[in-house]
């Protein structure tokens, strides 16, 4: 059994080292992402203009007259004084041909009291500008930048394998013989003479109850619907995303849009009161493919992220779906915490640092794993040739 298992935890270590040496760095720098990517790039975040701010609405008409072949999709207001808001746009279909016009989405960022840009981005274009720096690791560590979903599955599959390990590499660490524990503190012990591998066993150890959520959130990001949901209803019943319920119909009962971002802010507000979400709005958006508005409320830095309404984009009054932590089964509070845990604001400031370490310790763990590797293999080689020179005498 002993020799499964590290076979096992050999061929998971070495298919996914480099996946998740890229994502454990990238990962530690988007711990802090908003805070660096303001510092970066102040003039997207910061305004001088004084007085109240415009209607959600009326900065989509705005920007949308500046921008005539273009429409806005999403939108996030400012959540302070002196902020800025983002507002994402995809072009429209060209009426001469109904497809989109030729045009890269773009992302403006707008003064909400003059409603005038402050600033223009692509987001997620390559790599390591001032302004493309944060929006590229995002979606870097998200699906290594490749397009359609195939960044998503493969980045999936890694957190899958990683999640198998975590339990594979627990058991490898469990001694041979009594006493268990007596023997086992040895695994936990780093020594200068075995300092690679020390730091490789016992760094996973320490780190155990750390790298396991983080493994299983990844999970939950890059395949919700396909894996974690139908695992986590096994225990306790998790309801499919609105994409994903929205996705299963036909696109004749999908409907049309009949109104604007100034109304679907109203329904948001509307909705919100019905359940008691005092919070304001912090985000808004519209899906085009499944004809729905989604409204995201308060501050999506929160410890349990924010509470998300979805509503018809034909009939406002009619609510799709509802993501508020705390409430519904276990299963589906649980699923919303995975955001959380992955990013490490469900312990506030402290747990975003202790991302950030973490990070690091992945990048670490891989390295150390693949030495280890390596030198075991050159071992092997040449006692096997040591071999082959001793039966040639």
């Amino acid at each position: 059994m002993r020799s499964i298992l590290v076979l096992l935890h050999r061929y998971i270590g070495l298919a996914t080292a480099l996946f998740l040496f890229l994502a454990g760095i990238t990962g530690s720098i988007l711990a802090f992402h908003h805070e660096l990517d303001e510092w970066l790039n102040p003039e997207f975040y910061h305004t001088t203009s004084e007085g109240p701010v415009l209607a959600p609405g009326d900065l989509v008409e705005r920007i949308e007259a500046a921008n005539p072949r273009m429409q806005v999709w999403y939108m996030e207001f400012p959540d302070e004084p002196g902020h800025a808001a983002l507002m994402a746009l995809v072009p429209r279909k060209d009426p001469a041909t109904g497809k989109p016009f030729d045009i890269r989405p773009v992302v403006h960022y707008l003064d909400a009291v003059t409603g005038e840009p402050v600033g223009t981005r692509y987001w997620g274009e390559c790599c390591f500008s001032r302004k493309n720096f944060v929006p590229f690791m995002l979606e870097f560590h998200y699906n290594l930048s490749l397009p359609g979903n195939w960044g998503l599955w493969l980045m999936g599959i890694v957190a899958i394998a990683w999640v198998i390990d975590c339990f594979v590499s627990l058991l490898l660490t469990f001694p041979r013989g009594r006493p268990f524990f007596g023997k086992w503190w040895t695994s936990w012990k780093i020594k200068r003479q075995r300092m690679n591998h020390d730091v490789h066993r016992a760094g996973g150890l320490w780190l155990w109850l750390l790298l396991l959520p983080v493994a299983v959130s990844s999970v939950a990001m890059n395949l919700p619907e396909q894996v974690f949901k139908p695992v986590v209803s096994l225990v306790s019943k998790v309801e499919p995303s609105v994409y994903e319920a929205r996705g299963r119909l036909p696109a004749e009962q999908l409907g049309t849009t009949a109104y604007d971002f100034h109304q679907a802010y109203d329904y948001a507000m509307q909705h919100a009161a019905d359940l008691g979400l005092s919070e304001p709005i912090g985000e808004l958006y519209y899906s085009f493919e499944y004809n729905f508005y989604g409204a995201g409320f308060g501050d999506h830095d929160s410890n349990q992220g924010n509470a998300w309404l979805f509503f018809h984009g034909t009939d406002g009054t009619r609510l799709l779906g509802q993501e508020i932590p705390g409430q519904g089964t276990l299963g589906q509070q649980f699923h919303m915490l995975q955001p959380a845990i992955h990013g490490g604001r469900i312990l506030g400031m402290p747990g975003r640092i202790l991302i950030a370490v973490l990070g690091v310790a992945i990048a670490v763990l891989s390295v150390t794993g693949v030495v280890i590797w390596w030198r075991k293999l050159r071992a092997r080689r040449a006692a096997a040739l040591r071999r082959e020179m001793e039966l040639a005498v």
